[in-house]
């Protein structure tokens, strides 16, 4: 953990206009190059590419491993805009975090229909309460700690600070159906639209240069797909 706080650190300022985070919007940084190494190798780790194919129950190519600094609350929300793919994504919070200073929290069973459509209009209506009252499981967790869920869960955090640390890899499913396919495409369209917008490649040199059969493999797919490389910015 020390290490992965050094690599956090040196990757989010490299990313900032002046290497400081200003504490009044979030702020994110890719963790797939050559200022974040040990991080960037976690995603070919076995304790998460192996467990993120049997949560799947199929091939997975990892998309992304990023970081964040968050920003106090970040309302309740899903990272998927379809349930045709699956896809999970591991969070690793470098600092302690409880359910007062801004701990995950996920809405059980809320990845599964009909239930997590019918919370599309924000869950905090569904239940008549204020968004840090919709009932959760809250993931208290220390330093070291790994949580991983379902992208199609609706999850939050409520009461944190504004120069919280997060950590993230996500893996999608191999689409191999039509459905699943076309939703891939789309997300990573998105994905590396938002990269563009940045000025930065998503997949750079680093990422691309890892001499690992699974990784390699992750590549091949998505440039298949239409989707490894970033398009021009249109600024």
């Amino acid at each position: 953990m020390a290490r992965y706080r050094s690599e956090f650190n040196t990757a989010l300022d490299s990313w900032t206009d002046d290497g400081q985070h200003d504490r009044k919007k979030r702020h994110y940084a890719s963790l797939m190059e050559q200022e974040s190494p040990f991080i960037a190798s976690l995603a070919d780790d076995p304790r998460f590419a192996d467990v993120a194919e049997q949560l799947i129950g199929s091939d997975a190519i990892c998309i992304a491993v990023d970081g964040n600094y968050m920003v106090g609350d970040t309302a309740w929300h899903c990272d998927t805009g379809s349930l045709d793919y699956k896809a999970v994504k591991f969070c690793i919070y470098p600092d302690p975090l409880s359910a007062s200073d801004g701990a995950l929290r996920v809405i059980p069973g809320s990845h599964r229909e009909p239930f997590h459509s019918r919370l599309s209009r924000e869950p905090q209506t569904e239940f008549g309460v204020t968004a840090d009252e919709v009932p959760a499981q809250v993931f208290e967790t220390q330093p070291g700690d790994i949580v991983v869920f379902n992208v199609g869960l609706w999850h939050g955090a409520f009461r944190g600070n504004n120069h919280r640390r997060q950590g993230v890899i996500v893996y999608y499913e191999d689409p191999q159906t039509p459905a699943a396919t076309t939703q891939v495409q789309q997300a990573m369209q998105g994905n590396q639209k938002m990269y563009a917008g940045l000025g930065h490649k998503m997949y750079g040199e680093h990422w691309r240069s890892v001499d690992d059969p699974r990784h390699q493999r992750w590549l091949r797919r998505l440039d298949e797909l239409g989707v490894l490389e970033t398009p021009p910015s249109e600024a």
